[in-house]
């Protein structure tokens, strides 16, 4: 039941279901979220072989375009044309060119994109036609000032408009154009073979519209509208912008609100921000425009190594209203436009980006994103991570995400529209064609030659740009701070560190990129966010919590994060926290610790000693505690924490009192062990060590200092060595400290033991310090009164058997009460050395794996688990030799092995019946308040009650065997530590829910294998989660193979235990009454684990639930099979 950090199961359900819904049912503002694939129909996939790419084709890979992990497609023009600018130069605005496919075939593609959860973008040109349009031609034969004349902009003058600048300097000299026919000049602003519209004449108004809602009527979601600051043209002006342009888009706007109202329009208006803000108007002329002078700009900062120019042009880009959006980008179908740059800018592009003469053209530069950044990975990711996290939904354009190259021989911008490559075979695997009947040739160079550069092959490599990509697009649908929320920009002191936070109804993401090609530091003031642990979100692992100090970070060269900034994560395990408590109250001591007893101290100083202690008791100690990872009663209002025993521990550094602490209110068990220590000003080193667990601020006369939590001060911890080594007994009233020592503590040498290095740490529920590679010492906080299972088991293995596969019990702190009871204080044990637990093994183990398969579609090898379950097998083994051990005859009652009774079979299974029946009450009841996920899945669970108690019921195994002995009591995978390539068992506290007594019990140990059983669904399950919260679509793909996973997990992990304990009085596994014992085991403990989450991590629900749902799908079968029947 290990949590992963910042998985949050509730949130990743409520993303799933933000992901299925259908396109057609548009969400409000879904184009706030989307990244948007722009693709040309010709050069995607050839369908028929004729060398041309065809909606057909398209529709085929629709497929790849989901898994990339995009939303939207951008179709660029399909409409008959003479093909003379890319297709922008449209015959017929309400058919498709014949080689791209008909329109029964687009209506196909729409529908396919649809069911694929995929909107439909395509082009609205509405600024001019192609001079073979049939407008066109009727307007230049029809007589001057007619109805057809007037669809486009005539003149006998071509000086009328002298202010407008020439767009395409490259390939046109003036905006006028004769045309013989008509006797007269056309108005044009990009090619003389492409002549403007003339909305003056509202006809043409009415004939755009008309075609628009063609196309929407077929299901298209959004029009991106072209060129449109060039609609209108007046005297006088430059022609641009005109106030006559935006009462025609208003009025564009108006019909689609009418008749469209979940549409999209995006404005291509290659303008400065403060310009293309008018295109947003108030909400009713577009929903979204491009920002052109970004783009340009981000190449500058890497070209530069220097954040300014990113920096500069986001703040002068004006808000925009809350219903719209920017759309943004890195390369497109055209040039990499400069005309949104300063002149100087401008040169320094072409010689930073173009030195070749070739790859310029009009003002802009006819490279792909691949070559402009020398084909460095590090750049390309790098630019990619800007796009996806600045304000606005980005645009890919095909083939970059597999870095295409490009081929500047071909003509005007057709070196950037090549053939998309998707094997290295014949034609890059574009068309089954000859080679010389392709519309442009693929690129065949060494570098980015389609033999090097595939889909193919990318797909296939866990490390591909394509495959990153995938992961990228994955991250981003996690939030929806990046498309919609607000940007803010940090000022750090190293300019090459550009770094920014978007934020999003309580989603706070940072993000922080390195411009420069070195490495480099960066500090960042983000006192704002004190307290929250950052959470990088590739990787999901969450860095130090957030301080006073400035955040450091170091980047390498091009290098990235980004960061979800959370309250709710738990921040490393290794991590210390270093600052000081704020606002402290403040102790005034006159006599050490006799200050709180008022036995202790001077008739006339009864009365102080009095309220200090009850200053701290009310007061010092209930702040202290709310605080602490381990104290369990989080979130409840502390009116005391009562000094319960008090004993003080002098040692040679400093003396320490011993304390338990009675919470009230609370359960009578409610008992913790807090020893503190004092630390005044004139030490330090000690004093800097122990501010981060400070209780209270103290003054004795004219000496200040901190009241602190002792088990973060070395020397009382090197005390309680010195104490153990000596097996000391400390007598004190009402009780007696006593140490004890075990053969694995060794010598004893106070001077070896001081030169210890010394490491705490607080855990969720205890509190350690490592001295060294000798010990490792564990200090109890909650208590229960009794001996405890851990010491006792651990004393029992370490001195009774020879079992060397459990971390070996060197000493050991009790306190005996004069009543006869007693509390077990603190664990010391021998240090071992090791690579961590099983449960992160095997977390990072299904992580790998799952990102393996998501990025292949072939089936995983038969053995593909091999190595891994080697260890399981290992693992079986050692559990098996751990039960042998345990159930040794050695004469200590507490130990010796008992038969299993008729007596005890219906006992146990009474008392699973009855906590599967207390479990789904209190599921019952708490079901209103439980996130929305975890109500779904318990909605099913309640509703086979009767079912699953009846299967309960009926579920006794015949017949008793085997015997009843001390069991590990919580065994799952976190209790297993991995040293050497074999394992060592630790945590031999028990299930903390359950009391001492039940702890203490002799049991079956096959409840210990079902804890692990469990243990591996519990693995399984999270990994799934952890999959999906990356690509929600994934999950149901992925599913099938975690089932397999857990399935072979589990039939090695009992194969290997069978091969150690089947002896003559042992439990066979095999056997079929013992695996129904196992599985009736299995769902005890789902029901124990759906208690503990409920009250401890309800989100952490779904996964018990799941566990008990699987039961009463496949309850146990008698018989050899039961495993195969329980693989489901």
């Amino acid at each position: 039941m290990k949590p992963v950090a910042a998985m949050n199961p509730d949130a990743l359900t409520a993303e799933q279901l933000r992901r299925a819904a259908p396109a057609p049912l548009r969400p409000p503002l879904w184009f706030k979220d989307v990244v948007i694939y722009e693709v040309h129909v010709r050069a995607f996939f050839d369908s028929n072989g004729d060398g041309i790419g065809d909606f057909p084709g398209l529709t085929s890979k629709l497929d790849y375009i989901r898994d990339l992990g995009v939303d939207a497609i951008w179709v660029l023009p399909f409409y008959p044309s003479p093909g003379r600018d890319d297709g922008y130069d449209i015959a017929d605005y309400h058919d498709v060119h014949p080689p791209y496919g008909s329109l029964q075939d687009f209506r196909h593609f729409v529908r396919e994109a649809h069911r694929r959860g995929l909107r439909v973008i395509t082009e609205l040109v509405v600024n001019h036609t192609s001079d073979q349009h049939a407008w066109f031609q009727a307007a230049r034969r029809a007589p001057r000032g007619s109805k057809k004349r007037d669809y486009y902009v005539w003149s006998d003058d071509p000086q009328r408009y002298a202010g407008t600048r020439i767009i395409f300097t490259d390939t046109e000299s003036s905006n006028w154009s004769y045309d013989a026919v008509a006797g007269a000049y056309y108005w044009h602003r990009f090619f003389s073979h492409q002549p403007d519209l003339n909305y003056d004449n509202p006809h043409v108004l009415k004939a755009v519209v008309r075609a628009m809602r063609y196309w929407l009527d077929m299901g298209v979601d959004g029009l991106r509208l072209d060129a449109i600051p060039y609609l209108c043209e007046r005297e006088g002006t430059n022609n641009e912008n005109l106030p006559e342009t935006h009462a025609v888009i208003r009025q564009i706007r108006r019909v689609l609100d009418e008749h469209y109202g979940d549409r999209m329009l995006l404005a291509e208006a290659n303008q400065w921000p403060e310009d293309v803000r008018d295109y947003f108007a108030d909400g009713d002329e577009c929903h979204m425009a491009f920002h052109f002078p970004l783009m340009p700009r981000i190449y500058m900062a890497i070209a530069q190594e220097e954040r300014h120019p990113i920096v500069e042009i986001m703040e002068q880009t004006p808000d925009i209203p809350p219903a719209c959006q920017w759309a943004i980008f890195l390369r497109n179908h055209d040039e990499l436009t400069l005309e949104m740059v300063t002149s100087r800018e401008r040169d320094y592009m072409y010689r930073m980006y173009a030195a070749e003469p070739r790859a310029r053209i009009n003002l802009g530069i006819r490279r792909r994103l691949a070559p402009l950044l020398d084909n460095d990975l590090a750049k390309i990711q790098l630019v990619n991570g800007l796009l996806l996290s600045m304000p606005g939904s980005p645009i890919i354009y095909y083939g970059d995400e597999i870095g295409m190259g490009d081929n500047v021989f071909l003509g005007d911008r057709n070196g950037v529209r090549t053939p998309m490559q998707w094997s290295p075979d014949r034609n890059a695997g574009f068309s089954r064609a000859d080679p010389q009947r392709l519309y442009f040739p693929p690129i065949m160079d060494p570098v980015y030659g389609y033999e090097a550069v595939n889909v193919e092959a990318q797909a296939r490599d866990p490390s591909s740009l394509l495959n990153w990509m995938r992961r990228m697009l994955a991250v981003r649908r996690t939030t929806q701070a990046f498309g919609r929320g607000s940007l803010r920009f940090l000022h750090p002191g190293n300019r090459k560190i550009l770094a920014y936070v978007r934020e999003y109804e309580g989603d706070a993401i940072l993000c922080v990129a390195n411009m420069a090609r070195s490495a480099h530091p960066v500090e960042l003031d983000l006192a704002a966010y004190k307290g929250m642990v950052p959470v990088e979100m590739l990787g999901r692992t969450p860095f130090p919590p957030i301080g006073d100090l400035p955040y450091l970070l170091t980047l390498a060269g091009h290098g990235f994060y980004w960061f979800r900034l959370c309250t709710d994560a738990a921040p490393p395990e290794w991590h210390e926290a270093r600052d000081t408590p704020e606002d402290l109250p403040v102790l005034v001591l006159f006599d050490g610790w006799h200050t709180f007893f008022r036995d202790r101290v001077v008739p006339w100083r009864i009365g102080m000693a009095e309220r200090v202690r009850s200053h701290l008791e009310k007061t010092a100690l209930p702040r202290f505690l709310a605080r602490q990872r381990w104290f369990a009663g989080k979130g409840r209002h502390i009116e005391a924490a009562a000094l319960k025993h008090c004993v003080e521990l002098a040692s040679a550094g400093a003396s320490a009192l011993c304390t338990l602490l009675e919470i009230a209110p609370g359960e009578e068990s409610a008992c913790y062990f807090v020893p503190l220590c004092l630390a005044w000003e004139d030490e330090e080193e000690r004093l800097r060590l122990l501010q981060p667990a400070a209780v209270a601020r103290v003054r004795q006369q004219a000496n200040v200092g901190v009241l602190a939590d002792a088990f973060a001060d070395p020397s009382f911890c090197l005390a309680l060595l010195e104490h153990m080594g000596r097996a000391s007994n400390i007598e004190a009233p009402g009780g007696c400290l006593r140490f004890s020592r075990t053969p694995a503590f060794g010598e004893l040498d106070p001077d070896a033991l001081r030169a210890l290095d010394f490491h705490a740490r607080s855990l969720s529920s205890n509190s350690t310090a490592q001295l060294g590679d000798r010990y490792f010492l564990k200090g109890f906080r909650r208590l229960r009164k009794g001996v405890n299972p851990e010491l006792e088991i651990g004393r029992f293995l370490t001195t009774h058997t020879d079992y060397a596969h459990a971390v070996p019990i060197a000493g050991a702190l009790e306190l005996k009460l004069g009543d006869g009871g007693e509390y077990t204080l603190a664990v010391l044990y021998r240090y071992v050395a090791n690579q961590g637990d099983a449960w992160d093994y095997t977390l990072d183990y299904l992580g790998r794996f799952l990102e393996a398969q998501r990025e292949t579609a072939q089936a995983p090898a038969g053995d593909v688990h091999g190595v891994y379950l080697t260890r399981v097998q290992t693992l079986g083994l050692r559990t098996g030799q751990l039960h042998l051990a345990l159930a040794r005859q050695t004469g200590d009652p507490a130990f010796d092995p008992e038969p299993i009774t008729a007596e005890d079979l219906s006992a146990w299974h009474a008392r699973i019946v009855a906590e599967a029946a207390a479990s789904l009450a209190r599921l019952r009841a708490s079901s209103s308040s439980l996130p929305a996920a975890v109500q779904a899945a318990a909605e099913p669970v309640l509703a086979r009650e009767a079912e699953l108690m009846a299967r309960l019921a009926a579920a006794l195994p015949p017949g008793a065997h085997g015997v009843k002995s001390r069991y590990h009591g919580d065994f799952h995978l976190a209790q297993v530590l991995i040293a050497n390539d074999d394992f060592v068992i630790t945590d031999f506290e028990g299930e903390p829910g359950r009391s001492l007594e039940e702890r203490r019990a002799k049991h079956s140990p096959l409840r210990d294998v079902a804890g692990m059983l469990r243990s591996f669904h519990y693995a399984g399950a999270s990994a799934l989660l952890n999959a999906a919260a990356q690509r929600a679509d994934d999950a149901a793909r992925l599913a099938p193979l975690i089932d397999d996973w857990e399935h072979a997990a589990r039939r090695a992990f009992l194969a290997a235990y069978a091969s150690v304990t089947a002896e003559p009085d042992r439990p066979d596994p095999e056997a079929a009454a013992t695996m129904a014992l196992v599985a009736l085991f299995e769902i005890e403990k789902a029901c124990y684990e759906l208690r503990y989450e409920l009250d401890n991590r309800p989100s952490w629900a779904l996964i018990p639930l799941r566990g008990i749902l699987r039961w009463i799908d496949a309850p146990p079968a008698a018989g050899a099979h039961e495993e195969a029947t329980w693989k489901k």
